[in-house]
This record gives C-alpha cells, sequence and structure tokens, in this order.
C-alpha cells in the first residue's frame, strides 16, 4: 500500500460500500509468549458501581505485539497472521497530590511489569514511556464474554 494518500478523498471513502462481513479473529491459543511493549498511555476511568470503594482513577495501557512467526502453531491455527496485539491495563494506586504512589505494597501490577522488564531497580530512573520497546513473556489466557473467548493477558515475567 501506497503512503502516499495526498489523493485521499474522505466523501469517496465514507460512501464506499461492501458485501463482505468483517470476521473476527480466533483467539490466540494459552500460553506463553514474548512480545514487545508499545506505546504506554495513560486514561482516565469511573467506576460504575456505585458501592465501589474507589470512584476514579488512573490507568495505564500496555500494547503488546507479539511476533507470531516464532510460534508456528499459533501462527497456523489463527489463518496465518504475523502478528497479535493485546492490551493490558494497568490499574494505579494514587497518592492525594494524583501522582503514583510509591509506597510500600502499592501499585503491585506496575511492580510485576518493571520487574518483568528490568526497569525496577534502586536508583534507577523509571518512566512509564520508558517501557516502549522492550520484550517481555507474557502469559495469555482465555477471559469468556457474551459466549466468546477472548485474549488477555494474564500476567508477566522477564522474556
Amino acid at each position: 500500500m501506497s503512503e502516499d494518500i495526498s489523493s485521499f478523498d474522505p466523501s469517496t471513502f465514507l460512501d464506499a460500500t461492501t458485501t463482505e462481513a468483517l470476521v473476527r479473529r480466533p483467539p490466540l491459543p494459552v500460553g506463553d509468549y514474548i512480545g514487545t511493549v508499545g506505546e504506554p498511555k495513560s486514561r482516565s476511568w469511573t467506576s460504575k458501581k456505585e458501592d465501589a470503594k474507589v470512584k476514579a482513577g488512573i490507568a495505564i495501557d500496555v500494547p503488546v505485539k507479539i511476533d507470531l512467526s516464532s510460534y508456528p502453531d499459533a501462527q497456523s491455527a489463527l489463518g496465518g497472521i504475523d502478528s497479535v496485539q493485546l492490551t493490558a491495563g494497568i490499574m494505579l494506586d494514587l497518592n492525594e497530590g494524583k501522582m503514583i504512589d510509591w509506597g510500600v505494597g502499592k501499585n503491585g501490577a506496575l511492580r510485576r511489569w518493571r520487574e518483568a522488564l528490568g526497569m525496577n531497580n534502586p536508583g534507577e530512573a523509571f518512566s512509564i514511556r520508558a517501557m516502549q520497546g522492550r520484550q517481555v513473556r507474557v502469559k495469555v489466557k482465555h477471559e469468556p464474554y457474551e459466549g466468546e473467548n477472548y485474549d488477555k493477558i494474564d500476567s508477566v515475567a522477564k522474556a
């Protein structure tokens, strides 16, 4: 596909029709995979539960791209596609100033990601954005939702 989009016509694009249905990709087989962390993004969230202890907060979405060429059985099960990108969410514990709480026992999920990426060393500077480009081992599980199974990163470890 050409990178030149100077002749792109939004009206033609939006009015284009097809008779093809989009087909859902089968879930990635359960197991361990090595992936590369993409650009983390922060997002705010608000609980829909009236009795929630925490009503709102910040989460980090961490995309992980898995190159399936290293996993021929998984690649075959998914119809030959080259890669899959999964996204893990890290819910953050915040302090009174609405910044990450670095206290003992806080932010266990972020600690596990930092340890898996070799970035949880005292005295070494850390930023969430610096996670990008590093390799991580992810354990993929299936999570059922409305009769379908969806890929989910269950846990992380050093690659």
